[in-house]
């Protein structure tokens, strides 16, 4: 009898919580968004060849607590096979290319610290071989990809105008390219400077409207 008591206690609670943090979730999204964009360059790998992801991202931030949006990303590295076409052996290159969308959780650890938690990251593209020769540019095998990419970041703010960055993801494939002998799923990291444009825009000019719509958000 006391161990139910103690699991519908503990059940309780949880539901509670659970309740409490989709409440305040709610509550945040409710609230003016703000807008952010970001630039990364994501090492990773594919197959045995080092593969630095580009990616560009847009999106919205709502009560500094939850934020979401979409990107592009793209191959940024030189990964090659050799093809043969009409007796003659060219080198194709891999092209990798993805639109993703992201929700992530941020966590204001201490005045510079700030944690980001991102684990809906979900990217569909396409991933195929290009060659060149006398009649131009072709393009072989290629076929749709979904993937996801999970992760956590990990901010150090000296100010609101600067920082340091590092970010661990796992990209996964869900719908894979089945014409291309090369494995991409794998461990994802970047590391970098953060540079805020904004407010460094609303420190050079304090009195313009969007200095104070920035400073306001």
């Amino acid at each position: 009898m006391k161990k139910l008591i103690i699991f519908l206690s503990l059940f309780t609670i949880g539901l509670a919580s659970k309740a409490q943090f989709i409440d305040s979730l709610q509550a945040s999204i409710n609230r003016n968004g703000s807008f952010t964009f970001s630039f990364t360059s994501r090492n990773s790998f594919i197959t045995n060849n080092v593969a630095d992801i580009f990616g560009f991202a847009v999106g919205v931030t709502f009560d500094k607590k939850i934020g979401m949006g979409g990107g592009i990303n793209f191959l940024n590295s030189n990964v090659y096979k050799p093809v043969t076409e009409n007796g003659t052996i060219d080198t194709a290159k891999l092209s990798f290319f993805f639109f993703s969308y992201y929700v992530q959780y941020i966590m204001n650890l201490t005045k510079h610290w700030k944690l980001y938690i991102t684990p809906i990251n979900i990217g569909i593209g396409n991933s195929n071989y290009q060659y060149n020769d006398k009649a131009g540019q072709h393009t072989i095998d290629l076929q749709t990809v979904i993937l996801t990419e999970p992760g956590v970041e990990l901010d150090y703010n000296f100010n609101k105008y600067f920082g340091l960055y590092t970010q661990v993801n796992y990209r996964l494939m869900i719908l894979n390219n089945p014409d291309i002998n090369q494995t991409f799923n794998s461990p994802t990291y970047a590391y970098g400077i953060l540079i805020y444009p904004l407010e460094i825009y609303a420190g050079l000019f304090p009195r313009t409207k969007l200095a104070h719509l920035i400073e306001s958000n």
